[in-house]
């Protein structure tokens, strides 16, 4: 009697797909394990990177198969280092919650409270959710507003408002944290509209315009599920009981809630200085300031992709660069790089100033951009309160608003004439940047030992690309890398200690940055909650 084939669940990684030939995934795993198509039943990309170190240029993939085959050519096939059975993951277990007094509230619809709210949706617990932003539709006209004729809504700006700060950003999906929560969130995107080769590209994103449909849709869903959102509403009040939540003030009317998620991004200063005032724990920690730098994109893309410069399954090119200054010890580094991009002005108050980058899903731009800053610790100030960096990051704010001429143009300068210290008045054109700019020694915005530090990474920089310097055009100032403060809580539950049922996520609490690391802390903070 002849065997009979079982089906094996394989993974197979580095799997070399060459990008120029139209080559399916199917020929290449037939060529190179000898796997027939009409065996395969179910592939699944879980990764794909790209590599063009060598002559051509391939697609490298890891992949998981369903496969009919025969024993022998199964455990044949295991020999291969580049093939191994694959175990699928334990399916998450969903506690429901049985009984609460009222509602949680959620203060914040970024990434974080909007997947604190998707978390409690699944538990049987719809919260409340309050933003002091607009919607997304009426927030794209304040920022437009904002950009063309320097009008500020200090309410609803790029900071405030549906989707949070990253909704006007690149939308980069990559972090270094490792939490099989990601695949959630990634999942969640792909289901509200964003393409589905974000669950296995190397370096995924999402783009400002695609975020701008994404975000509300989420947000549609949620409501259908019975969450309730209070747009343009800002937080005047936390109402705290003997070491217990027991409400909220959010505009004009007091909410009854046993739990508050704190979900305010890392510009809401109001509310550190009240949690401050209500005696919440709270501690200074590291950040980065400096400026932002842009680039012609065909500089960036020749440096990083050489002769492969301009293939279109590239796109744009993106780097990192790092560099610790050997006289202060400090790190000097590029932040939320943007390729095809733009430098874009924020502003959350009418005197202050600072920059962002921002680029749409095609980064299509003519040009690149990325902050360039140095690491901040709160031992370079004076003094124990916990907002003192907060004070110097409204000093540079300030400074920079001064120097653009006190109506939300940025200064600008050349590379060349920051390290010289010198204003040639050389006219700018070629510039991505709105609402406007003026020429100015962004020296200025420094002590000199920070404007130092600075320059020496610059140097650094443009060693490892050419022409870093000499075709590059620098804003100020890049202040808004994180924020100077961590809400104490508790490890296993997130409880701010001594108060229970605060629960500070995502960027406010001074735990996660970026769209997924938020993401993630929303979730995990909701999957801790308990009644």
């Amino acid at each position: 009697m002849a065997e009979k084939k079982s089906k094996y669940k394989l993974k197979i990684i580095n799997l070399r797909c060459p990008v120029e030939e139209s080559m399916d995934l199917y020929a290449v795993l037939d060529l190179n394990l000898n796997l027939n198509k009409d065996d395969i039943v179910d592939l699944l990309i879980l990764r794909r990177s790209t590599d063009a170190r060598k002559d051509r240029l391939y697609f490298v993939y890891t992949l998981v198969l369903d496969v009919f085959m025969m024993q022998l050519d199964a455990e044949k096939l295991l020999e291969d280092k580049n093939v191994e059975k694959y175990i699928e993951k334990n399916n998450r277990v969903i506690n429901k919650i049985s009984s609460l007094k009222n509602r949680p509230v959620i203060i914040g619809c970024g990434p974080a409270g909007i997947f604190a709210a998707i978390t409690l949706v699944e538990r049987g617990a719809a919260p409340i959710v309050i933003e002091r932003g607009e919607r997304v539709i009426d927030r794209v006209k304040s920022v437009d507003k904002f950009w063309n004729f320097g009008e500020l809504n200090p309410e609803s700006n790029m900071f405030y408002g549906e989707g949070g700060a990253g909704t006007f950003s690149d939308g980069k999906l990559t972090t270094r944290m490792k939490s099989n929560l990601k695949d959630r969130v990634l999942r969640e995107f792909i289901a509200s509209g964003a393409k589905n080769d974000i669950a296995y590209i190397s370096r995924p994103h999402l783009g400002t315009d695609k975020l701008r449909k994404i975000i509300p849709n989420i947000v549609e869903k949620l409501i259908s599920k019975g969450v309730e959102f209070l747009f343009n509403t800002k937080v005047q009040d936390l109402i705290i009981e003997q070491g217990r939540v027991k409400g909220i003030v959010a505009g004009k009317d007091l909410i009854k809630t046993e739990n508050i998620f704190l979900a305010t991004g890392h510009s809401s200063f109001e509310i550190y200085n009240l949690l401050k005032n209500k005696g919440v724990l709270l501690e200074p920690k590291g950040f980065a300031v400096g400026l932002r730098i842009e680039h012609p994109r065909e500089l960036i893309d020749r440096q990083q992709h050489g002769k492969f410069a301009g293939n279109k399954y590239l796109g744009a090119a993106d780097y990192y660069l790092a560099y610790k200054d050997k006289k202060t010890g400090k790190g000097v580094y590029s932040f939320c790089m943007c390729p095809g991009g733009y430098v874009v002005g924020c502003s959350s108050s009418n005197d202050s100033l600072c920059t962002n980058g921002m680029s749409k899903f095609a980064r299509n731009n003519s040009f690149s951009n990325a902050a360039i800053v140095v690491s901040i610790s709160p031992g370079d100030f004076q003094g124990d309160d916990p907002l003192k960096g907060f004070s110097f990051i409204h000093n540079l704010e300030k400074s920079a608003y001064k120097l653009g001429g006190e109506g939300f143009s940025a200064p600008v300068q050349t590379a060349t004439d920051f390290m010289n210290s010198t204003v040639t008045q050389k006219l700018i054109k070629d510039i991505s940047y709105r609402p406007n700019v003026k020429s100015a020694d962004l020296n200025l915005c420094f002590e000199n030992k920070l404007s130092d530090i600075l320059k020496r990474g610059l140097l650094d920089f443009n060693n490892k690309i050419p022409g870093f310097i000499d075709e590059g055009i620098l804003y100020g100032v890049e202040t808004r890398t994180s924020s100077p403060v961590r809400i104490v809580r508790d490890k296993l539950n997130y409880n701010v200690p001594g108060v229970k049922g605060l629960i500070p996520i995502g960027e406010s609490s001074g735990y996660a940055g970026g769209i997924m690391s938020c993401a993630v802390d929303g979730i995990k903070a909701a999957e801790a909650f308990y009644e």
